[in-house]
């Protein structure tokens, strides 16, 4: 008798149901009206993108992206064009999981101060801020562009 294949299950960022319940909580947590808010202080252009994710392109604006992108809520604000975030397609993935953080955190009152204290963990044993920030871990570091050096 052949067994059946085991189902892959889709990551939580893909699944509909699973987007849509981020994005509620993240409203009501207020991190979205926060990443909104920071996006047209920074002259970003909006758009949807995958994931549920609200790309804010353009950014220039007060917050740090380090050349790539940051996430608050649903929103993410792009250090990069356009075309560079078509190269680098699994970066929506990896914003998407700290946008389902946010969500798990209860939004930018906890999430930030956790996440702050977790990049300075990392930055005093490693000397990167993002090595071994169990957020950056967890959003998968390879995905948002981070190396092991």
């Amino acid at each position: 008798m052949v067994e059946p294949r085991p189902r892959r299950r889709r990551p939580p960022a893909s699944r509909p149901a699973a987007i849509r319940l981020r994005r509620a909580v993240n409203w009501v947590n207020l991190a979205t009206p926060l990443g909104l808010l920071a996006a047209k202080l920074g002259h970003a252009q909006l758009r949807r993108g995958e994931f549920g994710l609200i790309i804010a392109s353009g950014y220039r604006g007060f917050l740090p992206v380090s050349g790539r992108a940051m996430t608050i809520g649903d929103v993410v604000l792009l250090g990069i064009d356009e075309e560079r975030l078509a190269h680098r397609p699994h970066l929506l993935r990896h914003e998407a999981r700290h946008a389902g953080q946010y969500a798990r955190w209860l939004g930018p009152l906890g999430f930030l101060p956790a996440y702050g204290l977790a990049s300075a963990w990392s930055k005093w044993h490693t000397g990167n801020p993002a090595l071994r920030n169990g957020f950056e871990v967890a959003a998968d570091l390879h995905e948002g562009g981070y190396t092991s050096s």
